[in-house]
């Protein structure tokens, strides 16, 4: 049934046979799989379902907890942790909500939502009575009976300054009996309390008429007191009021539980239920994909087999073909040749190997007589190549030894040019050497002339001092001379003053005497006479030194006169010394020049001698580098005699293959 169809149509009916049965099998799957998820989804629904049942009864206990810590310690915090718990309670009841549930379950969720809003109102109004009554002391009306009270007893204090009384004492007592009644019905919020309130108060109004206190005090504290008791009334209230709505919450609080236990109890049911369900469909479907599978496979082995069968047979009896014709053997029989099928395609595939296997010998005996033929011909070639081998590997041979020998010379051309760089190197270094010890000594030369000529220059500046020296120590005799005449002269006015002082005190002589002989008429001029006579006497005192001092000027300029003129004498004789030094200095320095000018002389041959020594070493340098290039020239010689070789070889080889 198969032989007439192609490999390619006997491999697309298997191919099409297992993926219909693989779609079979995917489709029981997919089955399986939707209705084990239906049940999964269920079961985790109802799973859900019970959690948040759980949950809101959790929340149920939290928000009972919550109220009773309320009321025992009331705060804002209590009141935000209520809020945030109704407010979980709502979210849980939302979700249930939201999930298929039945209606009887959707029913008690409906009520359940009632309760909690009822819980929430009723605890809102709890906080707002709680928030009346006060949390504490200083808040609400709580704050407002401890100012009354408190302002009631700072007055009744300063009331007992004053003195005290039996009455007032007991009006003392009565505040205090209401106070306490106060606190025991904040305590106990009892109807025992609350009638002893009554009492006190009752006994307070009762006292305060009788008490011996002023009437502005009565006035202030029956107002304090009434205050008191409006604010104890309203706590009274507003206390009876949040009991009344704590125990709503209560009753409220306590609808919870039934209705969760029946969301309870149908969450469990269902998911008992979906749980058989679960159980009854794996069942099922584990029957119907192994059915499935088992008879794909079956169905397939036997299709597979029967097809790998129709096929193998041929390619068997091909094969056997096959190996004859590759052992040489061309009288092979192939019966499949005939068909369109791709095992025919092959046998005549075949058959076009065995017709060029015949060919092939064929040709292979043509072959071996072209061989022949051309094995003669290599021989020949070959001895050629051997000769012209032998010919160019003594040529370059040759070069190679003409490349040697001119690398050889280059290198001892190098090295000669090398010593002679040297040598000059070291020559020119000892006539540098020359050179600068001739420059130091021209150097050494030039600064002694400079010496020599700056001693002359300063001889020649002492002969010019010692000539003005004379002419000072000449004008300074001059000027002692002029000097001892002027003394001379003053000692001849001082001479004169001395005489003019005599005939003065002879004239004061006479007055006197002339004075007294007047008697008392010549007593002043007497007086007068006696000045004049005491002014002349002054004047001969003054005199006299006068005379002393210049005789000391006069003795003076005598000394210094002739000590000017020895100066004077000594210094022509210096003087002459100085010109002498002058002129000798002189032609010391005249030598000193030809020294100098001999030795720059020397100084300037030695410098020509280093040009030539760096002349010389320019030119061994120059050799060098020659000799480098001629090395070079013979590396590149070899190094082309080299490539020759190898590009030859290279041909010989090309030729020799080919």
């Amino acid at each position: 049934m198969f032989n007439r169809l192609t490999v390619r149509a006997r491999i697309f009916a298997l191919s099409a046979v297992s993926f219909v049965a693989l779609v079979v099998v995917a489709g029981g799957f997919w089955w399986s799989q939707n209705r084990v998820e239906d049940a999964f989804t269920r079961a985790e629904r109802f799973g859900a379902l019970a959690s948040d049942v759980q949950d809101l009864a959790e929340i149920g206990s939290y928000l009972r907890g919550v109220e009773k810590d309320y009321l025992l310690a009331p705060s804002d915090q209590q009141v935000k942790a209520f809020d945030e718990f109704v407010a979980k309670a709502r979210t849980k009841v939302d979700a249930i909500s939201a999930m298929e549930i039945s209606p009887e379950s959707q029913q008690a969720l409906a009520s359940l939502s009632d309760t909690l809003a009822g819980v929430e109102s009723t605890f809102a109004e709890t906080v707002e009575l709680q928030r009346t009554l006060g949390y504490d002391s200083e808040s609400g009306l709580r704050a407002e009976l401890a100012a009354s009270s408190g302002a009631v007893e700072k007055r009744l204090t300063k009331e007992l300054r004053f003195g005290s009384n039996p009455d007032f004492e007991k009006l003392v007592r009565s505040v205090i009996e209401v106070q306490r009644a106060e606190k025991e019905f904040t305590l106990d919020r009892s109807d025992v309390s609350l009638g002893n309130f009554e009492v006190s108060y009752g006994r307070f109004e009762r006292l305060l008429g009788k008490a011996y206190i002023p009437n502005e005090a009565k006035t202030f504290i029956a107002d304090n007191m009434a205050t008191y008791r409006k604010s104890f009334d309203a706590y009274t209230a507003a206390m009876n009021d949040r009991l009344a709505k704590v125990e709503v919450n209560e009753d409220l609080l306590d609808l919870m539980p039934p209705i969760l236990d029946q969301l309870k109890a149908d969450a469990s049911a269902g998911a008992v239920q979906a749980a058989a369900d679960l159980a009854d469909i794996r069942a099922k479907a584990g029957l119907i994909v192994g059915g499935t599978i088992l008879s794909v496979l079956v169905l397939v082995v036997l299709l597979g087999f029967i097809i790998g069968r129709s096929i193998s047979l041929p390619l068997g009896r091909l094969r056997m073909a096959m190996e004859r014709l590759a052992e040489g053997m061309t009288d092979v029989d192939l019966p499949e040749a005939q068909g369109r099928t791709e095992l025919a395609a092959m046998a005549r595939a075949v058959e076009v190997f065995r017709n060029n296997a015949i060919e092939r010998q064929r040709l292979a005996a043509a072959r071996d007589e072209e061989n022949a033929e051309r094995d003669a011909r290599v021989k020949r070639l070959e001895g050629l190549i051997g000769g012209f081998e032998a010919a160019v590997e003594r040529a370059l041979a040759s070069l190679d030894g003409a490349a040697q020998e001119l690398s050889q010379a280059s290198s001892a051309v190098e090295q000669a040019s090398d010593n002679v760089a040297m040598e000059a190197d070291r020559a020119g270094g000892a006539v540098r050497t020359a050179a600068e010890n001739v420059t130091s000594a021209a150097s050494a030369t030039e600064e002694l002339a400079a010496s020599i000529a700056e001693v002359a220059e300063q001889a020649g500046k002492s002969t010019m001092v010692a000539s003005r020296a004379v002419e000072g120590t000449r004008s300074t005799a001059s000027s002692m001379a002029a000097l001892s005449q002027t003394a001379d002269r003053i000692g001849q006015v001082m001479g004169l003053i001395r005489d003019i002082a005599n005939q003065t005190n002879l004239l004061a002589l006479n007055a006197t005497i002339e004075a007294a002989r007047a008697g008392e008429h010549g007593k002043g001029f007497a007086v007068v006479a006696a000045e004049v006579k005491d002014l002349a006497n002054q004047t001969a005192t003054a005199t006299e030194d006068i005379a002393q001092q210049v005789e000391a000027i006069q003795l003076a300029s005598a000394s210094a006169v002739s000590a000017i003129e020895e100066v004077t004498e000594i210094i022509s004789e210096m003087n002459g010394i100085a010109a002498a030094v002058a002129a000798s200095v002189e032609q010391q320095s005249g030598a000193v020049q030809s020294i100098s000018e001999n030795v720059a002389n020397a100084s300037g041959r030695s410098s020509e001698g280093a040009n030539a020594m760096d002349v010389v070493a320019k030119a061994s340098d120059h050799a060098r580098r020659t000799g480098e290039e001629v090395e070079r020239l013979s590396v590149t010689l070899a190094e082309q005699a080299r490539v020759i070789r190898e590009e030859i070889g290279n041909f010989l080889d090309g030729v020799r293959a080919a």
